[in-house]
Formats: structure tokens, sequence, C-alpha cells
């Protein structure tokens, strides 16, 4: 049996960093990003934000490749 985990920390900027996300679509954009992560059988440990960018923490499943 073999164990691993390893955590990432992803930052989702918006084009030229203009403040585009506004407060109020903060929560349904962080549950759609959440399901989404879910749907990979990935872990979503923190997400948070401001108008200009996103922070994600989460452990994604061996099974997701990057290319």
């Amino acid at each position: 049996m073999s164990y691993r985990q390893i955590l990432y920390h992803i930052v989702f900027a918006t084009k030229y960093r203009h403040a585009t996300i506004p407060e109020e679509h903060c929560d349904a954009l962080y549950k759609y990003i959440w399901n989404v992560i879910k749907n990979k059988r990935s872990v979503l440990y923190r997400i948070n934000g401001v108008e200009n960018h996103i922070h994600i923490l989460t452990d994604i499943h061996p099974s997701i490749f990057f290319s």
C-alpha cells in the first residue's frame, strides 16, 4: 500500500487583473468550482479570493493529469 498527498495552491487571475468578479457572485462561483473539483474525485480544502483573483488549495486525485 502506498500513500500520497500533494497539495496544490492554484491561483486564477482575471485578464489584466481587472476587478471583474463582483462580491455578490463569489459564493456561486466558489460552489461551482467546488463541484468541478469534487466531480474529479479531488478534495477542496480552501477557496477564497477578491475581485481580481481566486486562490484554491486542493489535493488533486492521481487520475488527473496535466499536459
